[in-house]
């Protein structure tokens, strides 16, 4: 077998009986990185230190890294032209390096990982591997191809608003998002000693679901959970005023279909009291505000100044994140308040299923499209994404089942189920228990079983 056609689980097995060594590894992933990356553009920095073997659970193995995290002595460029030399290394990879990882490199992300595509200055638009004129999602993009084309085993990405689960879907690989505080977030901001109380947080990509198991084993000591033989599924497509594309409500209604055949329970439901409009306005005002602090209170001020045009063609997602903006106080308690009805909820919908199954996104993967407007990180988009004939606005169709999820703080793992009319991955949002991400890694495995998506092209 080719090295990069084995599992992480399979090339730490390999090293641990000695068969293969840890440069050997990393020898091969660097030469594909070399042979295939020019054209892809996943890779900001690539690390040709030596791959030492060792006795820890992952054994020497090479993973990449967002160039979001700050590892000591490394360059870190955020996705801007100025690249810094870090100080210090996120928990994250502290962690996975004292469990016997190693760096191979560190993948391409937005400007300051502000965009839902990966394009920068760096590396320009990184590629889809199943077909380049179409985009791989962001922020986490560079990291998603890395995975799907081979070039990386295991990608540690970050997720705010759907960073890890869109790209993901778009490149037919799965992701962990843990649950909120269960993994540091430390180290994730240009700043390292700063970060945000709500919502960020990082996880891995990989191309399997039992690669997650092993990464989820490394940050937390955890191993796979067992599951009930027959499992309680739910799932809904409806997230209020957004059309949902036709190709991704198919494949799931056909997934779902298997999985009933298969023995599991699958009934259309949602938390009692839960409304997408609802959360995705909560979601915004906490996450607008959080960001905001980190931001100089004149450009705060020029970006209120200047967006109305950008708020109205966002209703559901920019508009609510520059009410945040405002930093008023009383509205940042209350969405909080507002927040904590809707954990009591989903609290109670959980005990009576074992995963809720979403949409990633509304739309298929899309074309590259270039931002219209750029001020620093902050991007706006007048072109909208057509969904079932019907115009929806770019942040509105690539977050609406995204930050309600963003918002219960659930883990989540990513599966691909399928590709569209255009031959592209669609993906889904496996959402299960607080604090459960070994359950409910053991759920997306037994579930994967029964989904089909043939191997990218370019792998």
């Amino acid at each position: 077998m080719t090295i990069h056609h084995m599992t992480a689980i399979e090339a730490c097995k390999a090293l641990k009986k000695r068969s293969i060594t840890a440069q050997e590894i990393k020898t091969h992933l660097l030469s594909r990185v070399s042979l295939l990356d020019d054209e892809m553009g996943a890779f900001i920095y690539q690390d040709q230190t030596a791959a030492l073997d060792n006795t820890e659970l992952l054994a020497g193995l090479p993973i990449s890294f967002k160039d979001q995290f700050h590892i000591e002595s490394l360059p870190c460029s955020f996705g801007l032209n100025k690249t810094i030399h870090s100080d210090i290394t996120a928990p994250i990879a502290e962690k996975l390096f004292a469990q016997g990882a190693t760096l191979l490199g560190k993948t391409s992300l937005p400007p300051l990982a502000m965009d839902f595509q990966t394009n920068n200055p760096i590396r320009g638009f990184c590629k889809n591997p199943w077909n380049p004129d179409y985009t791989v999602g962001g922020s986490s993009g560079g990291g998603a191809t890395a995975v799907a084309t081979g070039m990386s085993f295991v990608d540690i990405g970050t997720d705010l608003s759907g960073s890890l689960r869109i790209p993901a879907s778009f490149c037919g690989v799965y992701s962990l998002l843990p649950s909120e505080g269960a993994v540091s977030s430390d180290g994730m901001l240009l700043t390292p000693t700063l970060s945000l109380n709500h919502f960020a947080r990082p996880g891995p990509i990989a191309r399997q679901a039992k690669d997650l198991a092993l990464m989820w084993r490394a940050l937390s000591g955890e191993h796979e959970s067992s599951i009930p033989k027959s499992l309680n599924l739910a799932y809904w497509l409806e997230a209020d005023d957004v059309p949902l594309d036709t190709d991704i409500q198919d494949l799931i209604t056909q997934v779902m279909a298997s999985w009933q055949q298969k023995g599991h329970q699958c009934v259309k439901a949602k938390p009692k009291n839960f409304c997408f409009k609802k959360s995705w306005e909560t979601f915004g005002r906490i996450m607008g505000d959080e960001t905001s602090a980190f931001m100089n209170p004149f450009t705060r001020w020029l970006t209120l100044l200047f967006g109305n045009q950008s708020r109205k063609r966002s209703p559901n997602f920019l508009n609510n994140v520059m009410k945040g903006y405002r930093r008023n106080p009383n509205e940042y308690t209350s969405a909080l308040k507002d927040r904590e009805e809707t954990l009591l909820d989903c609290h109670d919908f959980f005990k009576n299923i074992d995963a809720w199954i979403l949409p990633v996104t509304c739309c298929t993967a899309f074309k590259h499209m270039a931002p219209t407007s750029e001020h620093g990180p902050s991007r706006d988009y007048r072109e909208p994404i057509m969904v079932n004939g019907l115009e929806v606005n770019y942040f509105d169709a690539l977050t609406a089942f995204t930050t309600p999820v963003s918002l219960i703080g659930h883990p989540v793992v990513t599966i691909p189920i399928g590709l569209d009319r255009n031959g592209l991955p669609i993906g889904i949002q496996i959402v299960g228990r607080m604090n459960k991400e070994s359950e409910l890694i053991s759920i997306a495995e037994e579930l994967s079983k029964h989904t089909q998506i043939p191997d990218c092209p370019v792998f």
